[in-house]
């Protein structure tokens, strides 16, 4: 017999991120659709954008995969998330990557343009929408953003669907590394770069 636990958490209208959150989103899709968290993002959304050598499994891909660092730059074990896959396990190039930063300048495709909406305010320089942060700049535009980082790698993506730009970093810089701020930094240094042409 399954038991039925009902979730429920009192709001006091703060921005909070889960990790935990989004790996029990993954884990719940998964198990609603009666498919593994890889089977529900190839049909939606690998497939969809044309991301080949995207995967959640990493023996798919094992040998075009970067080896992950510690911050004293020894090499480390990949991250296996197992059920909270959802928390951050999908491995992927540049390339790919901006298949799926691409299609967020068509705004015909409505669920790209639902994720990136507001959902919540963080502060007064940036929202948040369906897993997107969204940067608010000084001149009105946004850019919509997004990190990820782990034991042995970390990654930046930014991107601003007015000016049709985006900058993606994939790196094998520690979580625990004492410059793994610098991805981000970087990242937004290119952005406004771009933003000045």
């Amino acid at each position: 017999m399954t038991e039925e636990l009902e979730l429920s958490k009192k709001t006091d209208n703060k921005y909070d991120y889960s990790n935990l959150g989004a790996g029990l989103l993954g884990y719940t899709l998964s198990q609603t659709a009666n498919k593994t968290y890889q089977e529900l993002l190839q049909e939606n959304i690998f497939t969809t954008f044309i991301m080949t050598k995207t995967t959640t499994e990493k023996n798919q891909i094992k040998p075009f995969l970067v080896t992950g660092q510690n911050p004293e730059g020894i090499i480390v074990p990949y991250w296996d998330l197992g059920i909270l896959a959802g928390a951050g396990v999908i491995l992927s190039s540049a390339e790919a990557v901006s298949k799926f930063a691409i299609a967020q300048y068509n705004n015909e495709n409505k669920e790209l343009l639902l994720t990136r909406a507001k959902t919540s305010t963080v502060n007064e320089h940036m929202d948040i929408g369906l897993g997107w942060l969204i940067i608010k700049k000084q001149s009105g535009e946004n850019w919509v953003w997004h990190n990820g980082v782990t034991g042995g790698y970390t990654s930046s993506l930014s991107i601003d669907t007015t000016n049709k730009n985006e900058i993606i970093l994939l790196s094998n810089v520690s979580a625990f590394s004492l410059n793994m701020g610098n991805i981000d930094k970087l990242c937004f240094g290119l952005m406004e770069t771009l933003e000045r042409k």
